[in-house]
């Protein structure tokens, strides 16, 4: 008579093991990715995931995946769209990770407005709606997608919205994406905040651009995104070749290239395997040899700024 509840609990011990395994097995990939102090003191996760634009359900799992690989910064763009970013914060909430294992960034993205008063205007809306759409009271990160198109005045306008944000202590950074040098110093000429971040398109292929030292030099942190110039160094030969020294893809050479020039990552994958393999860059490290060869190639890739 005892033998079905024996069954039973032992089964439910097994799964429960199972889980426990799995789940320390998350914490430990997640506890390993290093941070990099922002120039407020904030500590920001060298990798991060971000969505691509996707159905609802493509975003949704694709997140869950990401965080289960160890993620746990989730950069979501309204570039994506509002379906999306209400997936992606689905996502977060059903993972039941505690919010301070988190690291979530949103953005507003508003090139077209011009002149001071509509682009704060309308950088305070998409401010707004970003708390809406990812259900946060605080967020770690709020990122203008690109800097105005008509002229400084415009871009302080932008900037003035996410300062107050700031201010309000209801982000706890402040970044931006797409600025050139002298987009930053729009800023610096009127002794704003300076960004925590400035994201850009960044890949093997612009070693020889001079913005990485040109950004940290201001004292600002620079995220790559499109670290794989859109998948087409997935099987470059020279990062392939790298690779093969390492026990490790041209992907990861190709990532681990920008990690060594202290530059973070966003990356985005719906599979669970490339994502977990994206996590896996901290068991080795490129000789200064390799970083030259990597530093001097020039493969056919996009433009460095969009």
């Amino acid at each position: 008579t005892n033998l079905p509840f024996s069954f039973g609990y032992g089964f439910l011990a097994s799964i429960m093991a199972l889980f426990l395994r799995s789940l320390a097995l998350s914490f430990a990939a997640a506890a390993d990715i290093p941070t990099v102090k922002l120039n407020n003191g904030v500590e920001m996760p060298v990798l991060a995931f971000a969505a691509e634009v996707w159905d609802p359900t493509t975003c949704k799992t694709a997140t869950a995946k990401a965080l289960d690989a160890g993620f746990r910064f989730v950069w979501s763009s309204t570039l994506v769209g509002d379906d999306c970013q209400k997936a992606q914060q689905e996502a977060i909430k059903e993972s039941q990770l505690q919010r301070n294992e988190l690291f979530i960034a949103g953005t507003v993205n508003d090139p077209k407005c011009s002149g001071f008063e509509d682009c704060y205007a309308q950088t305070k809306v998409g401010a707004e709606k970003q708390f809406t759409l990812l259900a946060e009271k605080q967020l770690e990160m709020l990122m203008l997608d690109y800097p105005a198109d008509a002229n400084c005045d415009s871009i302080r306008g932008q900037w003035r919205a996410l300062e107050e944000v700031y201010a309000a202590k209801r982000v706890r950074s402040i970044a931006v994406s797409n600025f050139n040098l002298q987009q930053l110093h729009c800023l610096k000429a009127t002794n704003s905040t300076t960004p925590a971040v400035n994201q850009m398109r960044f890949a093997v292929g612009h070693g020889k651009d001079p913005v990485v030292q040109e950004d940290h030099d201001l004292g600002v942190a620079v995220q790559a995104y499109s670290p794989l110039a859109k998948g087409k160094l997935a099987k470059d030969p020279l990062c392939s070749k790298i690779g093969e020294a390492h026990g490790k893809s041209a992907v990861q050479v190709a990532l681990k290239w920008i990690l060594q020039l202290v530059v973070a990552i966003a990356t985005q994958s719906t599979s669970l395997d490339h994502l977990k393999s994206d996590l896996q860059l901290f068991d080795f490290e490129l000789s200064d040899a390799e970083m030259k060869q990597l530093n001097d190639y020039s493969p056919q890739i996009s433009t460095l700024m969009v």
